[in-house]
Protein backbone atom coordinates (compact mmCIF):
# COMPACT_ATOMS: atom_id res chain seq x y z
CA UNK A 1 0.00 0.00 0.00
CA UNK A 2 1.49 3.42 -1.19
CA UNK A 3 -0.10 6.09 0.75
CA UNK A 4 -0.59 9.20 -0.86
CA UNK A 5 1.41 12.71 -0.99
CA UNK A 6 -1.19 15.07 -0.25
CA UNK A 7 -1.53 18.98 -0.27
CA UNK A 8 -4.00 21.50 0.89
CA UNK A 9 -4.50 24.65 -0.85
CA UNK A 10 -5.71 27.75 0.27
CA UNK A 11 -5.75 30.27 -3.30
CA UNK A 12 -6.73 34.05 -3.70
CA UNK A 13 -10.18 34.79 -2.21
CA UNK A 14 -10.49 36.33 -6.05
CA UNK A 15 -13.37 38.12 -5.37
CA UNK A 16 -14.68 40.76 -2.30
CA UNK A 17 -18.25 41.97 -1.09
CA UNK A 18 -18.07 45.70 -1.64
CA UNK A 19 -16.53 47.99 -1.02
CA UNK A 20 -13.29 47.29 -0.31
CA UNK A 21 -10.92 46.30 -3.21
CA UNK A 22 -8.71 43.31 -3.08
CA UNK A 23 -6.32 45.42 -2.19
CA UNK A 24 -7.40 47.10 0.05
CA UNK A 25 -8.58 43.95 2.01
CA UNK A 26 -5.09 42.30 2.02
CA UNK A 27 -3.43 45.83 3.05
CA UNK A 28 -6.12 45.07 6.17
CA UNK A 29 -5.17 41.40 6.86
CA UNK A 30 -4.58 37.93 5.99
CA UNK A 31 -5.36 35.25 8.04
CA UNK A 32 -4.50 31.58 7.76
CA UNK A 33 -7.17 29.34 6.76
CA UNK A 34 -8.09 27.20 10.00
CA UNK A 35 -10.10 24.63 8.22
CA UNK A 36 -7.24 23.39 6.51
CA UNK A 37 -4.92 23.35 8.93
CA UNK A 38 -7.07 20.89 11.42
CA UNK A 39 -7.11 19.12 8.77
CA UNK A 40 -3.74 18.81 7.87
CA UNK A 41 -3.11 18.08 11.56
CA UNK A 42 -5.41 14.64 11.60
CA UNK A 43 -4.19 13.16 8.15
CA UNK A 44 -0.49 13.63 10.00
CA UNK A 45 -1.58 12.24 13.35
CA UNK A 46 -2.73 8.80 10.80
CA UNK A 47 0.94 8.93 9.19
CA UNK A 48 0.27 10.98 5.88
CA UNK A 49 2.52 13.01 4.18
CA UNK A 50 0.77 16.19 4.00
CA UNK A 51 1.83 19.99 3.57
CA UNK A 52 -0.04 23.43 3.23
CA UNK A 53 0.44 26.13 0.07
CA UNK A 54 -1.52 29.00 1.41
CA UNK A 55 -0.80 30.88 -2.14
CA UNK A 56 -2.48 34.17 -0.90
CA UNK A 57 -0.16 34.49 2.25
CA UNK A 58 2.91 33.97 -0.46
CA UNK A 59 1.03 35.85 -3.03
CA UNK A 60 1.89 33.98 -5.36
CA UNK A 61 0.83 34.19 -9.35
CA UNK A 62 -0.90 31.88 -11.60
CA UNK A 63 2.71 30.99 -12.73
CA UNK A 64 4.35 30.29 -9.72
CA UNK A 65 1.51 28.74 -8.08
CA UNK A 66 1.64 25.94 -10.92
CA UNK A 67 5.38 25.47 -10.38
CA UNK A 68 4.64 24.70 -6.20
CA UNK A 69 2.04 22.36 -7.30
CA UNK A 70 4.62 20.42 -9.69
CA UNK A 71 6.96 20.30 -7.44
CA UNK A 72 4.53 19.23 -4.86
CA UNK A 73 3.80 15.96 -6.73
CA UNK A 74 0.62 15.23 -5.12
CA UNK A 75 -1.84 12.68 -5.27
CA UNK A 76 -4.28 14.37 -3.68
CA UNK A 77 -4.78 18.46 -3.79
CA UNK A 78 -7.63 19.09 -1.26
CA UNK A 79 -8.54 22.92 -1.53
CA UNK A 80 -10.50 25.26 0.84
CA UNK A 81 -13.28 28.05 -0.21
CA UNK A 82 -15.88 30.38 0.62
CA UNK A 83 -18.82 31.13 -1.12
CA UNK A 84 -17.10 34.76 -1.50
CA UNK A 85 -13.40 32.76 -2.29
CA UNK A 86 -15.49 30.31 -4.86
CA UNK A 87 -14.02 31.91 -8.43
CA UNK A 88 -10.26 31.47 -6.94
CA UNK A 89 -11.25 28.01 -6.15
CA UNK A 90 -11.93 27.20 -9.30
CA UNK A 91 -8.94 28.31 -10.73
CA UNK A 92 -7.05 27.14 -8.33
CA UNK A 93 -8.52 23.79 -9.28
CA UNK A 94 -8.10 24.45 -13.18
CA UNK A 95 -4.19 24.71 -12.88
CA UNK A 96 -3.78 22.19 -10.38
CA UNK A 97 -5.53 19.58 -13.39
CA UNK A 98 -3.32 21.44 -15.87
CA UNK A 99 0.16 20.44 -14.18
CA UNK A 100 -1.19 16.88 -12.43
CA UNK A 101 -3.60 15.61 -14.39
CA UNK A 102 -3.67 12.29 -12.50
CA UNK A 103 -4.14 13.81 -9.19
CA UNK A 104 -7.53 13.70 -7.15
CA UNK A 105 -8.76 16.77 -6.94
CA UNK A 106 -11.19 17.70 -4.11
CA UNK A 107 -12.47 20.42 -2.97
CA UNK A 108 -14.19 21.75 0.47
CA UNK A 109 -15.57 24.49 2.93
CA UNK A 110 -19.03 26.12 3.29
CA UNK A 111 -19.81 26.48 -0.27
CA UNK A 112 -19.80 23.28 -0.69
CA UNK A 113 -22.56 22.38 1.76
CA UNK A 114 -24.87 24.54 0.06
CA UNK A 115 -24.15 23.41 -4.03
CA UNK A 116 -22.13 20.77 -4.11
CA UNK A 117 -23.69 19.90 -7.56
CA UNK A 118 -22.72 22.90 -9.66
CA UNK A 119 -19.34 22.78 -8.26
CA UNK A 120 -19.03 19.35 -9.70
CA UNK A 121 -19.99 20.71 -13.10
CA UNK A 122 -16.31 21.86 -13.73
CA UNK A 123 -14.51 19.05 -15.32
CA UNK A 124 -10.77 19.37 -13.67
CA UNK A 125 -12.98 18.86 -9.65
CA UNK A 126 -13.26 15.19 -8.50
CA UNK A 127 -15.32 15.53 -5.42
CA UNK A 128 -16.53 17.87 -3.01
CA UNK A 129 -16.63 17.41 0.50
CA UNK A 130 -19.63 18.56 2.42
CA UNK A 131 -20.16 19.27 6.69
CA UNK A 132 -16.11 18.78 8.97
CA UNK A 133 -13.68 17.78 6.90
CA UNK A 134 -11.52 15.55 8.66
CA UNK A 135 -12.80 12.19 9.29
CA UNK A 136 -13.74 12.55 5.37
CA UNK A 137 -10.45 13.83 3.97
CA UNK A 138 -8.71 10.63 6.21
CA UNK A 139 -11.28 8.24 4.62
CA UNK A 140 -10.76 9.44 1.33
CA UNK A 141 -6.75 8.99 1.77
CA UNK A 142 -7.16 5.74 2.84
CA UNK A 143 -9.21 4.14 0.41
CA UNK A 144 -7.14 5.68 -2.22
CA UNK A 145 -3.90 4.27 -0.42
CA UNK A 146 -5.47 1.07 -0.67
CA UNK A 147 -6.62 1.29 -4.27
CA UNK A 148 -10.65 1.34 -3.41
CA UNK A 149 -13.28 2.82 -5.20
CA UNK A 150 -13.93 6.59 -3.69
CA UNK A 151 -17.93 6.63 -4.70
CA UNK A 152 -19.30 5.76 -1.23
CA UNK A 153 -17.35 7.90 1.50
CA UNK A 154 -19.65 9.81 3.80
CA UNK A 155 -19.85 13.30 3.43
CA UNK A 156 -19.04 13.77 -0.06
CA UNK A 157 -20.31 14.20 -3.79
CA UNK A 158 -18.43 13.59 -7.02
CA UNK A 159 -19.23 12.31 -10.39
CA UNK A 160 -19.96 8.51 -10.92
CA UNK A 161 -20.46 7.33 -14.88
CA UNK A 162 -21.01 10.88 -15.93
CA UNK A 163 -23.45 11.79 -12.87
CA UNK A 164 -22.92 13.27 -9.73
CA UNK A 165 -23.84 11.17 -6.74
CA UNK A 166 -24.25 12.65 -3.31
CA UNK A 167 -23.71 10.16 -0.60
CA UNK A 168 -25.35 10.66 2.77
CA UNK A 169 -24.22 13.03 5.19
CA UNK A 170 -20.93 12.66 7.61
CA UNK A 171 -22.14 12.61 11.46
CA UNK A 172 -20.66 15.48 12.77
CA UNK A 173 -17.48 15.43 14.93
CA UNK A 174 -19.16 16.14 18.36
CA UNK A 175 -16.02 16.09 20.93
CA UNK A 176 -13.94 18.68 18.87
CA UNK A 177 -11.05 18.20 21.83
CA UNK A 178 -10.19 14.49 20.10
CA UNK A 179 -9.03 16.51 17.46
CA UNK A 180 -5.24 16.99 17.52
CA UNK A 181 -4.47 21.20 17.10
CA UNK A 182 -3.96 22.74 14.08
CA UNK A 183 -0.58 21.90 12.18
CA UNK A 184 0.44 25.67 12.29
CA UNK A 185 4.19 24.70 11.41
CA UNK A 186 3.45 24.16 8.04
CA UNK A 187 2.21 27.34 7.74
CA UNK A 188 4.19 30.45 6.01
CA UNK A 189 3.40 31.72 9.81
CA UNK A 190 5.76 35.86 8.91
CA UNK A 191 2.88 36.46 6.55
CA UNK A 192 0.49 36.78 8.68
CA UNK A 193 -0.90 40.10 9.52
CA UNK A 194 -3.84 42.41 10.54
CA UNK A 195 -4.55 45.83 11.54
CA UNK A 196 -4.36 46.18 15.12
CA UNK A 197 -2.66 43.59 16.06
CA UNK A 198 0.16 42.40 17.28
CA UNK A 199 2.69 40.17 15.45
CA UNK A 200 3.22 37.18 15.27
CA UNK A 201 -0.62 36.01 15.96
CA UNK A 202 -2.33 33.21 16.05
CA UNK A 203 -5.77 32.53 14.95
CA UNK A 204 -8.11 29.81 16.95
CA UNK A 205 -11.45 28.38 17.31
CA UNK A 206 -12.78 27.05 20.18
CA UNK A 207 -15.99 25.69 19.33
CA UNK A 208 -17.94 25.07 15.96
CA UNK A 209 -21.72 26.86 15.34
CA UNK A 210 -23.79 28.93 16.29
CA UNK A 211 -27.47 28.59 18.05
CA UNK A 212 -28.54 31.97 17.28
CA UNK A 213 -31.01 32.68 13.83
CA UNK A 214 -29.68 35.48 12.65
CA UNK A 215 -31.23 36.36 9.16
CA UNK A 216 -28.14 37.07 7.57
CA UNK A 217 -26.39 34.60 8.71
CA UNK A 218 -26.26 30.46 7.79
CA UNK A 219 -24.90 27.68 10.16
CA UNK A 220 -25.54 24.99 7.29
CA UNK A 221 -22.25 24.05 6.91
CA UNK A 222 -21.22 23.41 10.90
CA UNK A 223 -24.25 21.64 12.08
CA UNK A 224 -27.35 22.86 13.57
CA UNK A 225 -25.98 23.18 17.40
CA UNK A 226 -23.13 24.24 19.30
CA UNK A 227 -19.80 22.01 19.69
CA UNK A 228 -17.44 23.03 22.20
CA UNK A 229 -14.04 22.10 23.52
CA UNK A 230 -12.53 21.41 26.70
CA UNK A 231 -11.23 24.52 28.76
CA UNK A 232 -8.09 22.71 29.23
CA UNK A 233 -7.53 21.68 25.67
CA UNK A 234 -7.95 25.35 24.34
CA UNK A 235 -5.57 26.48 26.80
CA UNK A 236 -3.19 23.93 26.10
CA UNK A 237 -3.84 25.37 22.51
CA UNK A 238 -2.50 28.68 23.93
CA UNK A 239 0.14 27.62 25.91
CA UNK A 240 1.99 26.28 22.67
CA UNK A 241 1.56 29.49 20.70
CA UNK A 242 3.05 31.68 23.93
CA UNK A 243 5.94 29.16 24.82
CA UNK A 244 6.75 27.53 21.81
CA UNK A 245 6.43 30.19 19.03
CA UNK A 246 6.26 33.22 21.03
CA UNK A 247 3.07 34.69 20.17
CA UNK A 248 2.14 37.93 21.34
CA UNK A 249 -1.25 38.23 20.62
CA UNK A 250 -4.25 35.50 19.69
CA UNK A 251 -7.41 36.29 17.96
CA UNK A 252 -10.34 33.82 18.78
CA UNK A 253 -12.73 33.48 15.79
CA UNK A 254 -15.67 31.71 17.52
CA UNK A 255 -18.70 33.35 16.07
CA UNK A 256 -19.68 33.50 20.20
CA UNK A 257 -17.01 33.29 22.42
CA UNK A 258 -19.24 34.05 25.85
CA UNK A 259 -22.33 31.37 24.76
CA UNK A 260 -21.08 29.77 28.59
CA UNK A 261 -20.24 31.67 31.74
CA UNK A 262 -19.08 28.81 33.45
CA UNK A 263 -16.59 28.20 30.36
CA UNK A 264 -15.63 30.96 29.93
CA UNK A 265 -14.58 31.71 33.76
CA UNK A 266 -12.71 28.11 33.59
CA UNK A 267 -10.98 28.80 30.68
CA UNK A 268 -9.75 32.23 32.50
CA UNK A 269 -8.72 30.23 35.40
CA UNK A 270 -6.53 28.52 33.38
CA UNK A 271 -4.91 30.77 31.68
CA UNK A 272 -3.82 32.99 34.94
CA UNK A 273 -3.10 29.38 36.98
CA UNK A 274 -0.62 28.74 33.97
CA UNK A 275 1.06 32.51 33.83
CA UNK A 276 0.25 32.92 30.49
CA UNK A 277 0.89 36.33 28.96
CA UNK A 278 -0.09 37.41 25.95
CA UNK A 279 -3.06 39.73 24.57
CA UNK A 280 -6.13 38.64 22.41
CA UNK A 281 -9.59 39.17 21.42
CA UNK A 282 -12.93 37.58 20.94
CA UNK A 283 -16.33 37.90 19.22
CA UNK A 284 -19.21 38.06 20.98
CA UNK A 285 -22.79 38.81 21.13
CA UNK A 286 -24.37 41.85 23.54
CA UNK A 287 -26.91 39.49 25.21
CA UNK A 288 -23.94 36.90 25.81
CA UNK A 289 -21.71 38.68 27.62
CA UNK A 290 -22.00 39.67 31.45
CA UNK A 291 -19.49 41.78 33.33
CA UNK A 292 -18.44 38.85 35.64
CA UNK A 293 -16.62 37.57 32.16
CA UNK A 294 -15.72 40.45 31.49
CA UNK A 295 -13.61 41.30 34.40
CA UNK A 296 -12.08 37.96 34.28
CA UNK A 297 -11.39 38.32 30.49
CA UNK A 298 -9.49 41.26 31.11
CA UNK A 299 -8.04 40.24 34.60
CA UNK A 300 -5.89 37.36 31.81
CA UNK A 301 -4.57 39.62 28.45
CA UNK A 302 -7.85 40.01 26.85
CA UNK A 303 -8.42 43.18 25.63
CA UNK A 304 -10.26 43.65 22.73
CA UNK A 305 -14.09 42.82 22.21
CA UNK A 306 -15.70 42.53 18.94
CA UNK A 307 -19.80 42.55 18.64
CA UNK A 308 -22.23 42.69 16.18
CA UNK A 309 -24.82 45.56 15.99
CA UNK A 310 -25.99 45.67 13.11
CA UNK A 311 -28.72 48.04 13.24
CA UNK A 312 -29.37 51.27 15.37
CA UNK A 313 -33.12 50.72 15.08
CA UNK A 314 -35.30 48.18 16.92
CA UNK A 315 -37.73 47.77 13.81
CA UNK A 316 -34.85 47.05 11.34
CA UNK A 317 -33.17 44.85 14.31
CA UNK A 318 -36.50 42.79 14.57
CA UNK A 319 -36.48 42.53 10.69
CA UNK A 320 -33.04 41.18 10.77
CA UNK A 321 -34.20 38.68 13.79
CA UNK A 322 -31.09 39.51 15.83
CA UNK A 323 -32.41 38.99 18.93
CA UNK A 324 -30.93 41.82 21.19
CA UNK A 325 -32.59 45.09 22.35
CA UNK A 326 -30.55 48.74 21.82
CA UNK A 327 -30.10 48.45 25.70
CA UNK A 328 -28.48 45.75 25.74
CA UNK A 329 -26.40 46.66 23.46
CA UNK A 330 -25.69 50.36 25.32
CA UNK A 331 -25.40 48.29 28.44
CA UNK A 332 -22.54 45.95 26.45
CA UNK A 333 -20.53 48.70 25.17
CA UNK A 334 -20.64 51.14 28.61
CA UNK A 335 -19.64 47.72 30.71
CA UNK A 336 -17.05 47.17 28.26
CA UNK A 337 -15.36 50.31 28.38
CA UNK A 338 -15.80 50.70 32.71
CA UNK A 339 -13.03 47.48 32.14
CA UNK A 340 -11.09 49.25 29.87
CA UNK A 341 -11.85 46.82 26.54
CA UNK A 342 -11.11 48.02 22.82
CA UNK A 343 -14.00 47.41 21.09
CA UNK A 344 -15.20 46.98 17.73
CA UNK A 345 -18.78 47.56 16.82
CA UNK A 346 -20.28 45.71 13.76
CA UNK A 347 -22.98 47.44 11.35
CA UNK A 348 -25.12 46.65 8.58
CA UNK A 349 -26.47 49.12 5.95
CA UNK A 350 -29.49 48.24 3.46
CA UNK A 351 -31.73 45.75 5.01
CA UNK A 352 -34.97 44.86 4.35
CA UNK A 353 -37.35 47.63 5.02
CA UNK A 354 -34.75 49.86 5.76
CA UNK A 355 -35.06 53.58 4.84
CA UNK A 356 -33.07 57.08 5.44
CA UNK A 357 -34.49 57.44 9.49
CA UNK A 358 -33.07 53.63 9.94
CA UNK A 359 -29.68 54.28 8.38
CA UNK A 360 -29.14 57.51 9.77
CA UNK A 361 -30.47 56.04 13.52
CA UNK A 362 -27.53 53.29 12.62
CA UNK A 363 -24.97 55.75 11.81
CA UNK A 364 -25.86 57.67 14.93
CA UNK A 365 -25.66 55.04 17.15
CA UNK A 366 -22.09 54.13 16.53
CA UNK A 367 -20.82 57.33 17.07
CA UNK A 368 -22.81 57.25 20.43
CA UNK A 369 -21.59 53.85 21.34
CA UNK A 370 -17.85 55.92 22.03
CA UNK A 371 -16.26 52.48 19.70
CA UNK A 372 -12.80 52.62 19.41
CA UNK A 373 -13.54 50.52 15.67
CA UNK A 374 -16.51 50.45 13.66
CA UNK A 375 -17.26 48.21 10.77
CA UNK A 376 -20.08 48.80 8.22
CA UNK A 377 -20.90 46.40 5.46
CA UNK A 378 -23.57 46.69 2.38
CA UNK A 379 -26.24 43.91 3.34
CA UNK A 380 -25.63 41.35 1.13
CA UNK A 381 -28.35 38.05 0.97
CA UNK A 382 -25.99 35.09 1.45
CA UNK A 383 -27.18 31.75 0.42
CA UNK A 384 -28.85 29.61 2.97
CA UNK A 385 -30.23 32.57 4.71
CA UNK A 386 -33.44 34.01 5.64
CA UNK A 387 -32.32 36.80 4.03
CA UNK A 388 -32.18 34.97 0.84
CA UNK A 389 -35.12 33.36 0.78
CA UNK A 390 -36.81 36.76 1.76
CA UNK A 391 -35.22 38.68 -0.92
CA UNK A 392 -36.31 36.26 -3.16
CA UNK A 393 -40.05 35.68 -1.96
CA UNK A 394 -40.00 39.74 -2.20
CA UNK A 395 -38.65 39.51 -5.97
CA UNK A 396 -35.80 41.44 -4.76
CA UNK A 397 -32.97 38.91 -6.10
CA UNK A 398 -33.12 36.06 -8.42
CA UNK A 399 -33.60 32.64 -7.17
CA UNK A 400 -30.73 31.16 -9.31
CA UNK A 401 -28.28 33.36 -8.68
CA UNK A 402 -25.79 31.72 -6.65
CA UNK A 403 -25.88 28.84 -8.30
CA UNK A 404 -25.24 31.07 -11.46
CA UNK A 405 -22.42 32.38 -9.29
CA UNK A 406 -21.16 28.67 -8.81
CA UNK A 407 -20.92 27.70 -12.30
CA UNK A 408 -19.17 31.18 -13.20
CA UNK A 409 -22.20 32.65 -15.08
CA UNK A 410 -22.24 35.77 -13.39
CA UNK A 411 -19.28 38.20 -12.61
CA UNK A 412 -17.20 37.31 -10.04
CA UNK A 413 -17.70 40.50 -8.28
CA UNK A 414 -21.08 41.10 -8.93
CA UNK A 415 -23.14 39.95 -5.57
CA UNK A 416 -26.78 40.63 -5.03
CA UNK A 417 -28.11 43.87 -2.59
CA UNK A 418 -31.60 44.48 -1.47
CA UNK A 419 -33.32 46.77 -3.59
CA UNK A 420 -34.90 49.88 -2.16
CA UNK A 421 -37.45 52.78 -3.33
CA UNK A 422 -35.07 55.12 -1.59
CA UNK A 423 -32.07 54.49 -3.05
CA UNK A 424 -30.03 52.83 -5.98
CA UNK A 425 -26.93 50.41 -5.66
CA UNK A 426 -24.62 53.12 -6.45
CA UNK A 427 -25.93 55.33 -3.68
CA UNK A 428 -26.00 52.47 -1.34
CA UNK A 429 -22.16 52.15 -1.67
CA UNK A 430 -21.70 55.90 -1.02
CA UNK A 431 -23.89 55.72 2.10
CA UNK A 432 -22.01 52.54 3.46
CA UNK A 433 -18.67 54.93 2.79
CA UNK A 434 -19.76 57.93 3.98
CA UNK A 435 -20.48 55.62 7.33
CA UNK A 436 -17.24 55.14 7.21
CA UNK A 437 -15.88 58.69 6.46
CA UNK A 438 -18.12 60.58 9.58
CA UNK A 439 -16.89 57.79 12.04
CA UNK A 440 -13.53 58.41 11.68
CA UNK A 441 -12.66 61.49 10.20
CA UNK A 442 -15.02 63.25 12.96
CA UNK A 443 -12.42 65.34 15.26
CA UNK A 444 -13.37 63.31 18.49
CA UNK A 445 -12.37 60.53 16.64
CA UNK A 446 -9.07 61.50 15.13
CA UNK A 447 -8.10 63.23 18.37
CA UNK A 448 -8.72 59.77 19.61
CA UNK A 449 -7.01 57.74 17.01
CA UNK A 450 -3.81 60.13 17.48
CA UNK A 451 -3.51 59.95 21.09
CA UNK A 452 -3.93 55.83 21.30
CA UNK A 453 -0.78 55.77 19.43
CA UNK A 454 2.39 54.61 21.70
CA UNK A 455 4.64 52.54 19.24
CA UNK A 456 5.34 52.61 15.63
CA UNK A 457 2.95 49.70 14.92
CA UNK A 458 0.22 51.68 15.76
CA UNK A 459 1.53 54.55 13.86
CA UNK A 460 1.53 52.18 11.08
CA UNK A 461 -1.89 50.75 11.57
CA UNK A 462 -3.34 54.35 11.45
CA UNK A 463 -1.78 54.89 8.39
CA UNK A 464 -2.97 51.58 6.86
CA UNK A 465 -6.54 52.40 7.92
CA UNK A 466 -6.03 55.55 6.13
CA UNK A 467 -5.18 53.92 2.80
CA UNK A 468 -8.25 51.56 2.92
CA UNK A 469 -10.31 54.35 3.08
CA UNK A 470 -8.45 56.02 0.52
CA UNK A 471 -9.17 53.07 -1.80
CA UNK A 472 -12.98 53.18 -1.35
CA UNK A 473 -14.41 54.89 -3.86
CA UNK A 474 -18.55 54.88 -5.13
Amino acid sequence: MKKPNILLVKYHQSANIRPIPEEAEETLQIYPALGICYIASYLRENKYEVDILDVQALGLDPDQYKDRIRGSNADIIGITTTTVGWPGAVEAAKLAKEVLPSSLIVVGGPHMSIYPEESLSFPFIDMVVRGDGEETMLEIADKYAKGKKLDDIAGTSLKVEGKVKHNPDRPWIKDLSTLPHPAVDLLPLEKYKCLTVETPFFTMISSRGCPYKCGFCSQVYCGDRVRFRTPEDIVSEIEKYVRVYGAREIVMFDETFTLSEKRVLEICDLIKNMNLKFRWNIRTRVDTITESMMKALKEVGCYGLHMGVEAGDPRILEVMRKGITLEQVRWAFKTAKKYGFIVRGYFMIGYLDEDWKTYHATVDLAKELDLDFASFSITTPLPATHLFDESVRRGYVDADFWKKYTLLKVDKNEFPHVPSKHWDEKQLIGMMNQAYFSFYLRPSMVVKRLRAIKSPKEFLDLFGGLKIMSMMKD
